[in-house]
């Protein structure tokens, strides 16, 4: 019988510049090879309602336009090399937490995730 065991990896990311990174998502989304059942023709897809609306949120929205980066291949790669361990699920997501501070985003993420000590780290010389 198999035994299967959840590994949660979060990591906090500070937008710096957000016109760049919509702009850089932008291109990636233009770039990427698209299709679907409905759409098997990338160009169809990109042209599609659904394309339209995912391409309009990457312009639009800071955590689309960085999820967009989000590269499931590189994460399923945790686990290569591991002794009797493989990958057997992968999901993503991106959440913006509140707040203008590292401080205030570590209190929303520690709040979200169950660990209230979080906001209390020292800050990074970063």
């Amino acid at each position: 019988m198999a035994k299967f065991v959840l590994i949660k990896i979060s990591i906090m990311a500070e937008i710096t510049d957000a016109d760049a990174l919509r702009d850089a998502a932008l291109k990636k989304f233009d770039a990427d090879d698209i299709t679907s059942d409905d759409y098997p023709d990338t160009a169809d897809w990109h042209a599609s309602e659904v394309g339209q609306e995912d391409r309009r949120l990457i312009a639009t929205e800071d955590k689309t336009a960085l999820h967009a980066f989000v590269d499931m291949t590189k994460a399923k790669e945790l686990l290569d090399g591991v002794p009797g361990a493989k990958t057997a699920g992968l999901s993503s997501m991106v959440v913006e937490l509140e707040g203008t501070t590292k401080r205030e985003a570590r209190d929303d993420w520690g709040k979200r995730e169950g660990i209230p000590w979080l906001a209390d780290l020292p800050e990074s010389a970063d």
